[in-house]
């Protein structure tokens, strides 16, 4: 294999690793700080009308340890199974909280997925501490309140805090209600607290009153968090800016005025509108007992000099699809009123190639109106961009054929000039120029096909309507996940970490090979043809590694395309045949 060949195939290698490259930049989760907003945001919440009655905030700053009382009643510990348009929720009355909030509509495996991923823990969601503590609730049974035929729930309980004197404070009523709206992810939580006497709610705890926060995980569950088929990321928003949050040290925090916040996986979100009065929010993946990893958002709620506390928070916990948080950017198509939000800011996207992204998902979803399998869409979109491409590709396997028509020449040369690489070099040049011969014209399909890779990639990676789609049954159940033919249980393969046997990235490797043999030029033999060998192998076995974890459509698209090339190659290889003969 002459140089200028073998320099087209080094040329396709630097292309491919730089592509992944990219792959890696703009495809793994954000890890940039979060950006500073000088614009003051307008919060969509009303302000809390404080009672206009006010005396001095009670003596309860500073103090090591929150200390309270509860109030005489002695309320059962009990959970509260409801349903709405959207959700199957389970209410715990011990620190009034959700422990399970369930999608209706969206299914993980054979169940419908729970927003609230709790493992093997009995923790919950949604849960007051006084005070800044973003590591535990309080678990006190409320008395929990119903009205029938609606959808609010309420929990109430009275306390006493220890104030810094000694004694203990007034009793003041704690009520938290959670509202649910008719075919609405969103919903509401109302926390309201009320003192018994005509003095400043006792809750003052180096200025913070309360704290509600989110968590333990957001659900479905996980196997593990690689970055790629599942993550957790965390966002921000001010204005119409939105911030990724870096978690450092098990926390991040803000004080700035915002929107709202999220965590965000794949497919789902929870997202967080709070009230005007919060002073800081608090992103924490902590360890706890139980969970493999956490991810939550705690609210840090300033303290007060009425003697009372009215709030309101509202929650996304559901899909991300554009056509429900875009609801919220226009006031007539929500209850709530909201317009601006831009909550669809929540959902991934790759501006450098969404364009390219857009082209193909408007293609894929033509193919499965005509037939309803995502992937059959997908294969009749590999030959779609194979039919778009064959112009290019066929060109370039005539260039291939050019370059080995003239090896003898190219050897001649190489012979006459190996003691003057410059002489050799200009009369290559003019014998590619006399033959017509471009040595990179090999390289073009592949630089050409690179977008479509990634922005394949991009969109078979998030399409939320590929999540859960069947392509082969019992075999190919998830087009948006790696497939699997034999799961290891409980034991992971040293050093590359595989829990199962995947049977489509062999077919990958193997139609790899197989499209290798027919657009492999003949060697020169010695070294070269060490070199070629080499190359046809060990790319092929790298890009195996590389694609085992990937979704099952990617590696479709891929396989598809490999045979199709093959077949394209072997076609013009016959057609060369029968002009010769």
């Amino acid at each position: 294999m002459d140089k200028n060949t073998f320099l087209a195939i080094i040329l396709s290698v630097v292309v491919i690793s730089v592509g992944f490259v990219v792959q890696t930049t703009f495809f793994v989760p954000d890890e940039a700080l979060v950006e500073a907003s000088a614009e003051e945001v307008v919060s969509e919440i009303a302000d809390v009308q404080e009672s206009a009655s006010t005396v001095s905030i009670a003596e309860t700053a500073d103090i090591d340890a929150v200390e309270f009382e509860m109030g005489d009643e002695d309320y059962i510990s009990r959970t509260i199974e409801a349903e709405t348009d959207k959700f199957l929720i389970t209410f715990n009355t011990e620190g009034a909280v959700i422990t399970s909030l369930k999608l209706k509509e969206h299914l993980d495996g054979e169940e419908p997925v729970d927003m609230i991923l709790r493992e093997n823990t009995n923790l919950g969601s949604f849960g007051l501490s006084f005070g800044e503590n973003t590591s535990s609730y309080m678990t006190e049974a409320y008395d929990y309140q119903h009205v029938s035929n609606s959808d609010e729930y309420s929990f109430i309980r009275n306390y006493k805090v220890k104030l810094s004197d000694g004694s203990y404070s007034a009793p003041f009523q704690i009520k938290k209600t959670y509202i649910f709206f008719p075919d609405e992810y969103m919903f509401e939580i109302r926390v309201a607290i009320v003192n018994s006497e005509n003095s400043a709610v006792p809750l003052n705890y180096s200025g913070a009153a309360y704290t509600l926060s989110t968590g333990p995980q957001i659900g479905p569950e996980f196997v593990k968090l690689d970055g790629r088929n599942e993550y957790r990321k965390y966002f921000s928003l001010s204005g119409d800016k939105r911030s990724t949050i870096k978690i450092k040290d098990g926390f991040a925090e803000s004080s700035e005025q915002m929107k709202w916040s999220a965590v965000v996986n794949k497919y789902f979100a929870l997202i967080g509108i709070p009230g005007s009065d919060i002073s800081k929010v608090i992103w924490s993946n902590d360890p706890t007992e139980g969970l493999k990893e956490t991810s939550k958002m705690s609210y840090v709620r300033s303290s007060t000099k009425g003697s009372r506390i009215e709030d309101v928070y509202r929650f996304y916990a559901g899909p991300k699809l554009n056509n429900e948080l875009g609801k919220y950017n226009l006031g007539m198509d929500n209850p709530f009123g909201f317009s601006d939000m831009y909550l669809d800011k929540a959902v991934d996207s790759s501006s450098w190639l969404g364009w390219l992204e857009f082209i193909l998902k408007f293609f894929m979803e033509t193919f499965y109106k005509l037939i309803p399998n995502y992937g059959v869409a997908i294969i009749l979109l590999t030959i779609l961009i194979k039919a778009i491409f064959f112009p290019i590709t066929h060109k370039s396997y005539e260039s291939t054929g050019k370059m080995q028509s003239i090896q003898p020449k190219i050897k001649e040369l190489q012979e006459k000039y190996k003691s003057d690489p410059n002489k050799l070099n200009k009369e290559m040049a003019a014998l590619y120029k006399t033959e017509g011969v471009n040595p990179m014209g090999g390289c073009l399909p592949l630089v050409i096909q690179m977008p479509i890779f990634f922005a394949l990639y991009g969109l078979l990676n998030k399409y939320f309507d590929l999540r859960g789609a069947v392509f082969i049954p019992g075999w190919i159940t998830d087009l948006s996940a790696p497939e699997s033919i034999l799961n290891f249980g409980n034991f992971t393969l040293p050093i590359l970490g595989w829990n199962d046997l995947r049977l489509l990235p062999i077919l990958y490797l193997g139609t790899q090979l197989l499209m290798s043999k027919f657009t492999q030029a003949p060697s020169s033999g010695g070294q070269s043809a060490m070199q070629t060998k080499m190359l046809t192998l060990g790319m092929p076995i790298m890009f195996f590694f590389i694609l085992y974890d990937m979704p099952s459509g990617l590696l479709i698209y891929w396989t598809f395309s490999n045979l199709l090339t093959a077949a394209q190659q072997g076609y013009i290889s016959s057609k060369k045949k029968k002009q010769a003969s």
